[in-house]
């Protein structure tokens, strides 16, 4: 047990005891308790493939590849154009350098109506709805709270040692101490992975922020001049905590930063139900990391606030959004309000360097990565792009949304 453990274990008397994006995938049988029952297993990395695309469905972390990596800067985009007809966009046309030039304003202008079509088209289609997370959602009366205060509302946030059923229970003594974020008034910078981060050559730009939020398993190594170096946090989903593949104990992307956790649980489900039936196992590994690496900064963040995130979504979309949990982006946004002044989102809104990658440092091919399949992803990004103070200039082509939070920005 690392010694902050201890000592808050001997401070406090706390009594020690035992505890223990995608689309749903045929059920799996395991026995629990010598009994045999049928259980769900989703992926977070798993997506509807359009064939187009010469995706192959896996049930593995890796669900489409392409033939050959050169293949893939050349894969468009594909947008639907009618309800069974998709056609492959090419934002190439749309890429320019001067946002005082009339050319380039119109260009940006025309790319933003494409891409915010395809976002309120997602919104509008049918989607089979399981409700696996028991959603109990009753819309509220609308009340012109803005986007970002009623997400400030949400309180997005980690758990406390304080906090029932951690202030006695054995998980709660592996509780770091410290905050995960000491920073207050900071400059912020939420990095997605988005295969537009190729060529962006914005390293520099995000590693002069004093937070840098990256995701999972992206790495920076070999991609510096596009991503940068600097990682503060790393939000990270329980699959990846869970995983052997991902080396939760042993990779050095995951060393000297620090970590939030997240696993959504179901909505309305209380703490001690969680810790009981979460949807990836995640405290296992967790516990190994503080024990191997005791001064490390792990946290776990709230299952309630993630649904809570997702009532605040669903609050100011004016359609039903998947009942599935937020994604990693959306929730980190929520976990880093309260500790800078403004945070620029790199990439989460794509820019005119779209192009048919999911990720910046792979070959994969897909869409769904952009657009949304399984997350309510489309609605997370037109709710981003309602809080956002950049011009359209820095947001569509240099691939930046800035949420300035200033008092004299949010009014909240």
């Amino acid at each position: 047990m690392s010694r902050d453990a201890t000592t808050r274990l001997a401070t406090c008397c706390m009594i020690s005891f035992a505890v223990a994006c995608i689309v749903l995938i045929p059920s799996t049988t395991q026995s629990v308790a010598g009994k045999n029952h049928r259980i769900d297993r989703r992926s977070v990395f798993q997506f509807k493939h359009n064939a187009s695309e010469r995706q192959l469905r896996m049930g593995a972390e890796k669900p489409s590849i392409v033939n050959d990596e050169r293949d893939a800067p050349r894969t468009r985009p594909q947008l639907r154009t009618s309800k069974n007809y998709n056609v492959a966009f090419d934002p190439s046309k749309y890429v320019c350098g001067d946002p005082l030039v009339a050319e380039c304003v119109n260009k940006t202008h025309i790319f933003k109506a494409r891409v915010l079509s395809e976002f309120r088209r997602i919104l509008k289609d049918s989607f089979e709805d399981n409700n696996y997370y028991r959603v109990n959602y009753n819309k509220p009366i609308f009340n012109g709270e803005s986007e970002l205060c009623r997400l400030k509302r949400a309180d997005v946030k980690t758990l406390s040692w304080r906090d029932p059923p951690f202030n006695w229970n054995e998980l709660g003594s592996y509780f770091p101490l410290n905050p995960l974020f000491k920073e207050r008034n900071a400059s912020c910078a939420v990095i997605a992975s988005a295969g537009s981060l190729k060529g962006s050559r914005l390293g520099g730009f995000i590693d002069d922020h004093d937070i840098v939020m990256r995701f999972n398993h992206a790495p920076t190594k070999g991609f510096e001049n596009d991503v940068g170096s600097k990682t503060t946090v790393r939000v990270v989903n329980s699959q990846v905590v869970t995983k052997a593949e991902f080396k939760l104990l042993t990779a050095k992307l995951f060393r000297h930063v620090s970590i939030a956790a997240w696993d959504p649980g179901k909505f309305d489900q209380s703490l001690d139900d969680w810790i009981k039936n979460p949807d990836f196992n995640l405290f296992e590994n967790f516990k190994k990391y503080r024990e191997k690496y005791p001064g490390s900064n792990f946290h776990l963040v709230d299952p309630r606030s993630i649904w809570r995130a997702w009532t605040a979504l669903q609050d100011k979309t004016h359609t039903k959004i998947m009942q599935n949990p937020p994604t990693s982006g959306f929730i980190g946004l929520g976990l880093l309000l309260p500790a800078c002044r403004y945070i620029d989102m790199v990439e989460y809104i794509p820019s005119s360097r779209m192009n048919g990658l999911c990720h910046y440092y792979d070959s994969e091919i897909n869409s769904a990565c952009t657009f949304g399949s399984w997350h309510p992803l489309a609605a997370e990004k037109l709710y981003v792009l309602s809080m956002n103070t950049a011009d359209e200039f820095t947001t569509y082509q240099r691939g930046v949304v800035r949420i300035s939070l200033g008092s004299s920005h949010d009014g909240c």
